[in-house]
């Protein structure tokens, strides 16, 4: 019996070619799995392809056995429901997922981090700075990031979100 080298190489192309379309079909589905309005991402958060969308963003680290956490786990759920399609709202489980953060270098669990709707990092109006403290980061005189470490209130999130959309 005689070993058609042809055409075991051609059904190895074939493999390796349904193979490589279920991979592209998997990262479609992880890209359009970050821009539903599902509040709870696994992965990574690409702030690139959330943002290009021109809405808001808040996307909150934490755990879901850290107390704080636990707190503003209602407030996320009721507001990522009632503004779906308006803002994204995601959660993030650090301690689940520990690579999910690797973008952002902050340690302390919760912390949330903004871009406004117009895909720039969330710049607080002095109303908002008189109610939530942030840290931001300027890099050569502009705003690269924002961020706030701690617990949010339901109130203190609908001002912040009323500002981002202005």
């Amino acid at each position: 019996m005689k070993i058609n080298i042809a055409g075991i190489v051609i059904i190895i192309l074939i493999i390796a070619a349904v193979f490589a379309l279920k991979k592209c079909n998997s990262i479609e589905n992880i890209s359009a799995d970050l821009l539903s309005f599902d509040l709870n991402v696994t992965e990574a958060v690409d702030f690139d392809k959330l943002t290009s969308k021109g809405l808001p963003v808040i996307v909150d680290y934490g755990a879901e056995q850290c107390i704080p956490c636990k707190n503003m786990a209602p407030v996320l759920e009721k507001l990522n429901k009632e503004m779906s399609g308006r803002v994204y709202i995601k959660f993030a489980d650090v301690w689940k997922y520990p690579d999910i953060n690797k973008n952002i270098y902050a340690k302390i669990i919760p912390y949330q981090v903004f871009f406004d709707k117009n895909s720039k990092p969330y710049e607080p109006s002095m109303e908002v700075l008189s109610y939530v403290n942030f840290i931001t980061k300027t890099d050569n005189g502009k705003h690269t990031f924002t961020m706030h470490i701690g617990e949010l209130k339901e109130n203190q999130m609908r001002m912040i979100i009323k500002d981002m959309e202005k």
